[in-house]
């Protein structure tokens, strides 16, 4: 028994060394495949514009895991993770934004795989750290989710990625990528699920009082004080009575007719005005008009004054 016990704990799956290896390969042959398939395929500013953005966070993940491999990269350990929390900050508002473009089953799974992976990073790798304390992480609903919930989500996503992926794809290549995309999420979820371990064993930041209860309850509460309101504003009017009354004392039919009348008889009136003003101003233009004449005095020798 205690040999089975000390040989699933020296397992690939529970090493880190060896798991960081493994990532390191998986995002290696992911690189390496998708710039053959480039370049086998045809260049294009739109596929290389795709291979860019498929491959820019495995670069920067590449990275981290190598920094990781030297004592820099153990010293500014939680320097690090707070970079690639924030790398997967901007991964995941830019699948949100993806997702608001165009509403697809992979564009959904895309959005949730990477804001599995956000949450499950932002309360594994802060832990321990002032970021932690500062900002009292430790009522997040979110540290109810307990380490094995938390790696076995990012596992039923991945498996369901690739499923739409390989049902989707019709080429080699397509799958390939696919299948190495899986194995990768696969994996870096195993990392933080071996890191959280660690964490869980040392006692690191274990007495977390946050959990959903609380945020339903406050859900609860909130919708409960709303429906009061609204019905007490209800009570106070009662909206059917001051309808009815309202219809009741205005006869619609009757304004109706009565603005009806006043605007022929503005009419009538306004017609017999123009009538009498034309024949007027006819008359008055045939009225003969009278010439003016100058009488000139002459003077005896012929001229006028």
């Amino acid at each position: 028994m205690m040999e089975k016990n000390e040989k699933k704990e020296n397992a690939w799956y529970n090493n880190g060394n060896k798991l960081v290896d493994l990532i390191l390969a998986t995002i290696l042959l992911i690189i390496i495949f998708s710039q053959s398939f480039a370049t086998t395929g045809g260049f294009s500013l739109t596929l290389f514009g795709s291979i860019i953005n498929h491959n820019s966070v495995y670069l920067f993940v590449l990275i981290y895991f190598i920094l990781l491999k030297f004592s820099f990269g153990k010293r500014y350990f939680n320097y690090l993770n707070l970079v690639l929390i924030f790398l997967y900050g901007l991964t995941t508002i830019t699948s949100l934004i993806t997702l608001v473009q165009a509403f697809t089953l992979n564009t959904v799974l895309e959005f949730t795989i990477n804001f599995a992976l956000l949450v499950y990073l932002f309360h594994t790798m802060l832990r321990g750290t002032v970021v932690w304390k500062d900002f009292k992480l430790g009522n997040s609903p979110f540290n109810e989710l307990s380490n094995e919930t938390s790696y076995y989500i990012v596992i039923v996503l991945s498996v369901f990625i690739l499923i739409v992926d390989l049902i989707s794809t019709a080429v080699l290549r397509g799958i390939i990528i696919s299948l190495l995309d899986a194995v990768f999420l696969i994996l870096f979820g195993r990392y933080i699920f071996l890191y959280r371990k660690y964490l869980d064993d040392k006692k690191i930041d274990v007495n977390n009082a946050g959990n959903f209860d609380e945020v339903r309850k406050a859900i609860d509460d909130t919708v409960d004080s709303a429906h009061e309101k609204v019905q007490e504003v209800l009570d106070k009017t009662d909206i059917d009575e001051k309808i009815q009354g309202v219809l009741d004392k205005t006869d619609i039919d009757e304004k109706i007719v009565e603005v009806k009348d006043m605007v022929v008889e503005e009419v009538k009136d306004t017609k017999d005005a123009a009538v009498k003003f034309v024949k007027e101003k006819t008359k008055e233009d045939k009225k003969p008009i009278k010439k003016k004449t100058t009488s000139k005095k002459v003077t005896k020798k012929g001229e006028s004054k």
